[in-house]
């Protein structure tokens, strides 16, 4: 192969390479990931709330979410019932139930206005999806 053909062949393949990595991260950068932040959910619970806050107060919302999320993490909680939902009446029942221990008399209804207002956050950051097959939960 003689040296300007060597040369444009491997030019074309050097282009072609850098024109399927532009490809490749402009899609990745279309594509919106889910990004759970505990601070934001907090503000955005807060904020729903309004001036009806159930008595919470931040610290109490980021309390029964802390709770929620334990509850959710620990499999060898939840097991017997399936998989776990969030804001599903057992982890709201594991929240109160923690709260208790604690010395922090939550009501189910606050502890409800919070959950509920946790998965409006999931929703509005795109978090929730399709319904998990039974079958594919450890």
């Amino acid at each position: 192969m003689n040296g300007p053909l060597f040369f444009a062949v491997m030019m074309a393949v050097v282009l072609a390479f850098g024109v399927a990595m532009f490809w490749q991260e402009s899609k990745r950068m279309t594509s919106r990931e889910a990004i759970y932040g505990v601070e934001d959910s907090i503000e955005f619970i807060w904020l729903s709330l309004g001036e009806n806050r159930h008595g919470l107060s931040r610290d109490d919302i980021r309390r029964i979410l802390e709770w929620e999320m334990h509850y959710l993490q620990q499999p060898d909680l939840w097991r017997e019932d399936g998989a776990p939902i969030v804001g599903g009446r057992a982890a709201a029942a594991y929240a109160q139930e923690r709260s208790l221990e604690f010395g922090y008399p939550y009501e189910p209804d606050q502890i409800y206005a919070v959950l509920d207002l946790q998965a409006a956050y999931l929703e509005a950051i795109g978090a929730v999806g399709e319904p998990v097959n039974p079958d594919e939960v450890d």
